[in-house]
């Protein structure tokens, strides 16, 4: 039974993780004015993060602990999404020389020919569509993630899957600002299938940097994040019984499609995986009293 609680009307249950945001945002700003990046913003853009911060307010007024979870972690990520995609426009402004030539020839000694699994899936029109499909469903596995284990009441698995996010976030920008690519799209003259590419060019180039919040997209080609998701959604849904198995069946699948619907080669989905394991690395390595003891100091000095 839901009763009215107005004690809890301040309470958080990510308060490290909404300063670690918070400090993505921080940097990204200083970043963005240092070389002159311009980004709109709109109302609009922030009403789907207000909308879930006033869900979060009323469950936690009248004392609905799981849903106040499952909100709160609905709007951290909504934030977080938001400063790591720019964090990410900004890594491609570093202007260093592109590596495609040697992503490519990386690619061709493993033996992988990026331009016939292509042409394969071009003249077959049912296996691609399943696969567009299940390349699509990341964003859906994210918000399934916060639901299952809100529910649950399992806040502990909500925050490792934010860190571990948190930390490819940043290995993921470093890579691209460190090794820039196009990807395949682009060396082969594909440009029609990567809607992302006028803007990653631009960022390259570093001109024109003006933005809308609403527009950004995927621009990161090294490491591949999505390959990193895949295999974290695999990861965080492995003791979830039967739903763990469809999962991991699912992002296995999506791991066949990342290099043609993504547009990646397949180094790229080497380097994500290696992401995901560094990040899963420095994740379990941290001190576990640490995040508690970060938002004992936090919610004392509100109190």
């Amino acid at each position: 039974m839901l009763r009215f609680d107005p004690r809890r009307i301040l309470h958080s249950d990510f308060l490290p993780e909404w300063a670690g945001a918070a400090l993505i945002l921080i940097v990204a700003a200083a970043w963005a004015a240092a070389i002159g990046f311009h980004l709109t913003v709109t109302w609009h853009d922030g009403t789907l993060l207000l909308a879930a911060l006033a869900l979060v307010l009323a469950t936690h007024v009248f004392g609905s602990h799981r849903f106040g979870l499952i909100a709160e972690y609905f709007a951290l990520s909504v934030l977080a999404t938001a400063a790591f995609g720019i964090l990410s426009y900004l890594s491609m402004t570093t202007g260093r020389p592109l590596v495609d030539n040697d992503l490519q020839a990386a690619d061709r000694a493993l033996g992988f020919d990026w331009l016939a699994g292509f042409h394969w899936l071009q003249a077959h029109p049912a296996p691609a569509k399943i696969l567009q499909t299940v390349y699509d469903s990341l964003i859906y596995q994210g918000l399934y993630f916060g639901v299952l284990f809100g529910l649950m009441d399992r806040k502990a698995n909500l925050k490792e899957m934010f860190w571990i996010v948190f930390a490819a976030g940043l290995f993921t920008s470093a890579g691209a600002a460190l090794f820039p690519a196009f990807g395949p799209y682009k060396m082969f003259g594909l440009e029609s299938h990567g809607a992302y590419l006028p803007d990653m060019m631009r960022l390259h180039g570093g001109h024109d940097l003006r933005f809308e919040l609403s527009k950004l997209t995927g621009v990161v080609s090294f490491p591949s994040f999505h390959t990193t998701m895949a295999l974290v959604y695999i990861y965080g849904f492995r003791r979830a019984g039967v739903i763990g198995w469809l999962v991991g069946a699912l992002n296995a699948l999506m791991l066949v499609a990342i290099p043609f619907f993504g547009g990646h080669y397949l180094v790229d989905m080497i380097a994500g995986a290696g992401v995901m394991l560094a990040s899963l690395g420095v994740v379990k390595a941290w001190p576990r009293g640490a995040p508690r003891a970060q938002e004992a100091v936090v919610e004392t000095v509100i109190a």
